[in-house]
């Protein structure tokens, strides 16, 4: 089934592409493709006039920033502009005799500018009616006009591509004889052409530093925040505090290798460390430290976090002087609590 939304509600590139690169024929369309793969559909006027969006708030901030009025202003006298000065040098350039029909490109050219003009103005009706007059009988645009709509704006994007290719082609054939020939629909095109070229490379170059930002700096910088956060190193005095034992084989017959032993291996408190000698059963499985990945050995002085994980006194010292926190569930021996 065809999708019913409308060509320029329905994507939110299309307003990013109004707003950015002012409409210019060849490069709202390339634009509006590239958004539409890295962003796609973020707000639906079709959920919107369901009620699908809470009533009491507005639309998303992205829907409004190409619809807003300064931005709509902007697009149409960009647009009314191109048309304008092109009928104008068509007219004073009657007399010229241009080598390549370069008079039918700028013709063109103004006309997609102006076709795009009636589609923003017909988008905005739309969503007028369908704002202000939801069950009324007045003159909606139905589905149908807005599928109509949509493929003519389709039909727009790639003729406005092909008309591009044809403009710069006849602007190199023509060479020299054309500029002398017909200078002012010669400079003409030539602006129009560079204004596309100026964008599509100015799109390109946000495009890059976009994803620049969202994909190498933005993770580094959550990293950098999330370590500035959490990195809080221990005192000697907090690592003093943490218990300290003894790894002793509770079989002395039972070798490291010897893996058909399963019989829990006690950890004995270090002489002088406390009173009592609390005992910590290990299976023979969890007889390794998950810092330096060594298996313990016997007589390992080792150190237990209050979370009851245990690692060599030697490998926890070193990062608690760095990170504060657990290298398993991140418990906080300073706050005493859990970051995941």
């Amino acid at each position: 089934m065809e999708d019913p939304r409308p060509f320029l509600g329905s994507n939110a590139n299309t307003r990013v592409t109004r707003t950015i690169a002012l409409s210019l024929p060849i490069i709202t369309r390339l634009y509006s493709a590239l958004h539409r793969i890295s962003i796609g559909d973020r707000f639906d006027p079709q959920l919107d006039s369901e009620g699908y969006y809470d009533s009491d708030d507005d639309p998303p901030a992205a829907d409004y920033g190409g619809y807003s009025k300064p931005f709509l202003v902007l697009d149409v006298i960009w647009n009314l502009a191109f048309v304008l000065v092109s009928v104008f040098v068509l007219l004073i350039t009657f007399r010229e005799k241009p080598s390549t029909p370069l008079r039918v490109w700028i013709f063109g050219y103004a006309l997609q500018c102006l076709l795009h003009v009636g589609f923003v103005y017909l988008e905005c009706l739309r969503r007028h009616q369908s704002r202000f007059s939801v069950g009324l009988d007045g003159f909606p645009l139905t589905e149908t006009r807005s599928s109509i709509a949509k493929r003519l704006e389709s039909m727009n994007t790639v003729i406005s591509s092909i008309w591009w290719v044809f403009g710069f082609y006849w602007i190199v054939l023509g060479g020299q004889a054309l500029l002398q020939d017909s200078p002012r629909l010669y400079w003409l095109a030539v602006v129009f052409l560079a204004f596309d070229v100026f964008f599509m490379v100015f799109c390109i170059v946000m495009a890059c530093v976009v994803f620049f930002a969202l994909f190498c700096c933005f993770p580094v910088l959550a990293t950098i925040a999330y370590a500035m956060r959490i990195a809080e190193g221990a005192s000697e005095h907090d690592i003093r505090t943490l218990p300290k034992f003894k790894y002793r084989w509770a079989n002395s017959l039972r070798t490291p290798g010897n893996s058909r032993m399963q019989e829990p291996v006690e950890l004995t408190m270090e002489s002088g460390g406390s009173d009592s000698t609390p005992e910590l059963p290990l299976h023979s499985e969890d007889s390794e430290c998950c810092i330096c990945l060594h298996q313990y050995v016997d007589g390992a002085e080792l150190c237990a976090l209050p979370c009851r994980h245990h690692f060599h006194v030697g490998c926890i010292s070193k990062w608690l002087r760095i990170n504060a926190t657990c290298p398993l569930c991140k418990f906080n021996i300073l706050r005493g609590d859990n970051l995941v």
